[in-house]
């Protein structure tokens, strides 16, 4: 069933937005945008701020999404676009998976310990790749004409989640401002895999 289809699943969507500015035009902003327009009626999108978007520092983005995660009522899917989807797995492997977690759909992400992305703060360490073992089930999208993250992040994040499914977005650059389709019917997927 398509997520376009009327009589559909209700999803509750937390999003985690990309470094760099959020102002219109700016970051996540196009896509965030966009998928607000194109979301169902009475499905909801929490976006909360994350600190220091033009300076992101791992901690207070980890702790920041931590807070959010566990502040979602019911069950929801979490978003991440770009540096958001590397921290909400941190996240989720340092302070574990929250009740009502249905999946994770991951956008653009960086693999911050591949050859020249090797950022210590961000990248994932030994104990938090054995402790997403028990993050569920993950949708990695990423755009063919992503600029940004070179499309070998996804088999990456494949080769440490282990049940993670990539799918290719033509087209698609790493803002992905044109995706907000693929990503909600990924949303859809998860929620309704559950029914």
């Amino acid at each position: 069933m398509s997520w376009r289809n009327k009589e559909m699943v209700m999803a509750t969507i937390l999003f985690i937005h990309s470094a760099g500015a959020q102002g219109l035009g700016e970051g996540s902003s196009r896509f965030l945008a966009n998928l607000r327009a194109t979301m169902p009626a009475g499905w909801t999108l929490l976006a909360p701020p994350m600190p220091e978007p033009d300076a992101p520092s791992a901690a207070p983005w980890i702790a920041a999404t931590a807070e959010a995660l566990a502040s979602v009522e019911g069950e929801f899917v979490t978003l991440g676009h770009s540096l958001g989807g590397s921290t909400l797995l941190q996240a989720l492997a340092r302070h574990g998976n929250p009740p009502g977690l249905l999946g994770v759909v991951l956008l653009a992400v960086p693999f911050w310990s591949a050859a020249d992305w090797n950022v210590a703060e961000f990248a994932l360490d030994r104990g938090d790749i054995q402790n997403l073992a028990n993050v569920g089930r993950v949708i990695l999208l990423q755009g063919s004409a992503d600029e940004v993250v070179p499309a070998d992040h996804a088999q990456h994040h494949a080769d440490i989640l282990p049940r993670v499914e990539i799918q290719s977005l033509q087209g698609a650059d790493h803002e992905a401002a044109d995706a907000a389709a693929a990503v909600l019917q990924a949303v859809h997927d998860l929620v309704s895999a559950k029914l």
